[in-house]
């Protein structure tokens, strides 16, 4: 019996999106840290919290239910709707 190749990598071709405008400065922004649930990512945070606080911006935490899962509507929007800015912890 012959078998059909499947690729594993997602081939369609999606029209590039413009990047979001960069601010001039953090200070008086207001930055939500994301711990995406990887090991180490809330010391990676804790030291990018201490320079954000530093350089004037208002900073808050939020987190990923797990690592393995994309995060979840509601956890999106709720950022969307409370940050200027957001820093995600990604890997170990």
């Amino acid at each position: 019996m012959a078998a059909d190749y499947v690729s594993p990598f997602d081939e369609r071709v999606r029209p590039a999106e413009p990047l979001a405008a960069r601010p001039a400065g953090i200070r008086g922004r207001r930055v939500v840290l994301l711990d995406i649930r990887k090991n180490r990512g809330a010391e990676f945070l804790d030291q990018i919290e201490t320079l954000m606080q530093a350089a004037g911006a208002a900073t808050s935490r939020s987190a990923k239910e797990i690592f393995s899962k994309p995060a979840a509507l509601a956890l999106i929007g709720e950022i969307a709707g409370r940050a200027d800015l957001v820093v995600e912890a990604l890997a170990d």
